[in-house]
């Protein structure tokens, strides 16, 4: 297994610098959203008017937005890949590039305005107005946090934990207000995402478990233990997407602050998920609304990737989910495009067909086969692979 791994994260390196989705390949003018596969793609004129931004090659665009997300969740990617491997790959550099790119090039951080806006994050560089969402500003906290944290000279050239913080105490102020009032606007702009589901409100979570961890504020707890309620007792009909951010948000509260409900939300979620997965192959039926919909679809924009990174944590907290977060990791292993061109060799496609055992099952504007994200596919993918060789996980990096 660990062979295949290193394998594995070797093939990912490679797919960053040889697809086209830096350029240059060293990071300094960060990494595109993804790749848009467009041979019989029907969806992607949509895809085109909706992210204004591309480079058109041979069969696929490079869909050039530069979103904040993906470009931190492509460095710390790199910054493991330096771990696990050493000197043979430049990955710490280009990630130190990538970081400089969003520190000092994007215009993305938001370091003057007013107070409400300032330490949060635009979703993308081409917009020219304020798009500031739940999901993608919870992992910018998270994982400025994690990688000042672990990398003082990083955090002393960046200030990344003062940003991280103060992001934490804008998410931890708003997440509340938007529970309880899904239309609620700030004085200029409004937060984006409907904390309601998961992928927006079990996100914070996770965000606000990594502030804690740096400062124990009360009201980080109570606002966890807030949204924990929400989801222990209200009658959600989530999908299994919803599932595996809902797990996600929850094991990392767990793995800081102990509390019986992130445990009671952990298990319940986990539990969920484990009973979707087919016993054979480990997918988990495709049921995100941005994505086509189906049981033999392996969908790994929306929830394979983040249900093999949450059971993952999950396994290291209660040992009876690792069958379970095996399988998946099994499957994505096997699944991983070997294809010779540059643009999918070592790549994770945005979908696979379990049925025909080949990467298909449609398409939606944003989700689907033929979108190959950087920063919501293959990077968490590579993270798992990393976390397995160096024995640790998302909650504690």
């Amino acid at each position: 297994m660990k062979k295949r791994l290193k394998e594995s994260l070797a093939l990912t390196w490679k797919w960053f610098q040889n697809s086209g989705v830096m350029v240059p390949e060293d990071g300094k003018w960060g990494v595109a959203e993804r790749i848009l596969l467009t041979d019989g793609n029907k969806t992607a004129e949509k895809t085109r008017s909706s992210f204004p931004a591309w480079t058109p090659k041979k069969g696929f665009d490079v869909i050039e937005q530069r979103r904040a997300d993906c470009n931190l969740e492509t460095a710390y990617l790199f910054l493991l890949t330096e771990k696990v491997f050493g000197g043979k790959f430049p990955a710490e550099k280009t990630a130190e590039n990538i970081l400089d790119f969003l520190f000092f090039r994007s215009g993305l951080l938001n370091r003057y305005g007013k107070a409400g806006t300032i330490g949060s994050w635009d979703w993308s560089h081409i917009r020219r107005f304020h798009q500031i969402y739940f999901d993608d500003n919870a992992w910018m906290c998270m994982l400025l946090l994690r990688i000042g944290r672990k990398y003082p000279r990083l955090n002393k050239k960046y200030d990344m934990i003062q940003w991280g913080m103060t992001l934490a105490d804008l998410l931890a102020d708003a997440l509340p207000r938007y529970l309880a009032d899904k239309d609620s606007k700030e004085p200029e702009f409004a937060w984006l995402g409907n904390v309601k589901l998961p992928h927006w409100g079990s996100l914070v979570c996770m965000a606000l478990s990594e502030a804690y961890r740096m400062e124990k504020k009360q009201n980080y707890i109570d606002v966890i233990a807030l949204y924990e309620k929400y989801l222990l007792e209200e009658d959600n009909d989530f999908t299994t997407s919803e599932w595996a951010y809902a797990l996600l948000g929850s094991v990392c509260a767990y793995r800081i602050a102990k509390n019986k409900s992130s445990l009671k939300c952990l298990r319940l979620y986990a539990d969920k998920l484990v009973s979707a997965m087919d016993p054979e192959t480990g997918t988990i039926p495709s049921q995100h609304y941005e994505a086509p919909a189906g049981k033999n679809l392996a969908d790994t924009i929306y929830t394979l990737n983040w249900a093999v990174l949450a059971l993952q944590a999950a396994a290291g907290i209660d040992e009876r989910y690792d069958a379970a977060y095996k399988k998946i990791l099994s499957l994505l292993l096997q699944i991983q495009d070997r294809s010779r061109p540059a643009h999918l060799h070592g790549c994770w496609r945005g979908m696979y067909d379990m049925e025909t055992r080949t990467w298909g099952g449609g398409n939606c504007f944003e989700g689907g086969a033929d979108s190959i994200y950087t920063g919501w596919t293959n990077a968490p993918i590579g993270w798992v692979c990393a976390f397995e060789l160096l024995n640790t996980d998302i909650t504690q990096g």
